[in-house]
């Protein structure tokens, strides 16, 4: 795995959980008497929010990577301490959201949500990896 595959998970997540957000905004807009004016402005703080909330995260995922990456004897097939650490990153959002705000309910839904998202990112991209690689044996074999 590469920086670019990492950062490409971080973006991929993040643009699970806006279309997500989108989705239940077009719902919310259709269901309460049609769209308004704070509807939009609502778009864009939510968005905003959601960039500068997840920046740690990212930050946190490439720290990782460069740390893993150096240490590890067979960093390249081993996949398991990258979703270990998507659930560890949501944790702790989730513990911050919990405690620190007092958010609840809402907080569980969006770690189950970001949870989901980031997993699946990672599946997309390992598999798009594995694919790349795969190809690039089956070019190299001399049969």
């Amino acid at each position: 795995m590469k920086y670019k595959h990492v950062f490409f998970i971080w973006l991929l997540a993040d643009a699970f959980l806006a279309a997500g957000l989108v989705c239940f905004g077009i719902y919310e807009m259709l269901t309460g008497g049609g769209p308004s004016s704070d509807d939009v402005g609502i778009f864009f703080l939510a968005a905003g929010i959601g960039i500068g909330c997840s920046l740690p995260s990212l930050l946190v995922m490439l720290l990782f990577h460069l740390v893993y990456s150096k240490n590890a004897k067979h960093p390249e097939g081993n996949t398991m301490p990258y979703v270990a650490l998507i659930v560890c990153i949501n944790m702790l959002y989730l513990l911050i959201g919990q405690y620190g705000y007092g958010m609840t309910r809402e907080f569980n839904v969006f770690y189950v949500a970001s949870t989901l998202a980031g997993l699946l990112a990672f599946y997309l991209v390992d598999r798009k990896i594995k694919k790349k690689a795969a190809a690039v044996a089956e070019q190299n074999d001399p049969l």
